[in-house]
């Protein structure tokens, strides 16, 4: 009586209905490719790259990058890097900074990036340092050698920072 429920032969309708099955399973369950873009990949590296406007980045000023993100532990945790060291980035340049990230950085948990400004005085007689940031790139190398562009922005200026208040830029991811 349930003999009509079983079929006895494969029909065209239930290979096809099979092998949809086991193509979205391939899909899902293989690594590679087919999760590149699900955020599931570790950051390794950033490249950041600074456009530097009309007014430069004077001797003894900092500009220190920080991305938030959230650890494998489930913690909001920072990474920084200060890309100048110090010195002075002249009127219309562009450097760039490579920044090894800590282990288990993954893609899809960076939330914030930012660039703090602090002023430095090279002399007693200097005023205030203010800086004109043209442009900003910061690319993520991942794991398995890709590349994603986290943030991309640029303007005449897109921020001026000043010795005494604007002194953080902030993206969120």
């Amino acid at each position: 009586m349930n003999a009509a429920l079983v079929p006895s032969a494969m029909t065209p309708r239930f290979v096809s209905t099979l092998t949809a099955m086991l193509a979205a399973a391939m899909l899902f369950l293989l690594p590679g490719m087919a999760h590149a873009e699900d955020g599931m990949r570790i950051i390794t590296k950033l490249r950041i790259t600074v456009a530097t406007g009309g007014d430069d980045l004077r001797n003894a000023s900092h500009a220190v990058a920080e991305i938030k993100y959230v650890g494998l532990s489930g913690n909001l945790l920072t990474a920084s890097i200060n890309l100048n060291n110090g010195a002075g980035w002249g009127n219309w340049s562009t450097h760039t900074v490579t920044m090894t990230t800590p282990s288990g950085m993954l893609l899809a948990n960076v939330e914030e990036f930012s660039i703090q400004f602090t002023s430095g005085q090279p002399d007693i007689f200097s005023t205030g340092d203010n800086w004109n940031m043209n442009g900003i790139t910061v690319t993520a190398i991942l794991d398995d050698s890709t590349e994603a562009v986290l943030v991309q922005r640029s303007g005449n200026y897109l921020h001026r920072f000043w010795s005494d208040h604007d002194t953080r830029w902030a993206t969120a991811l």
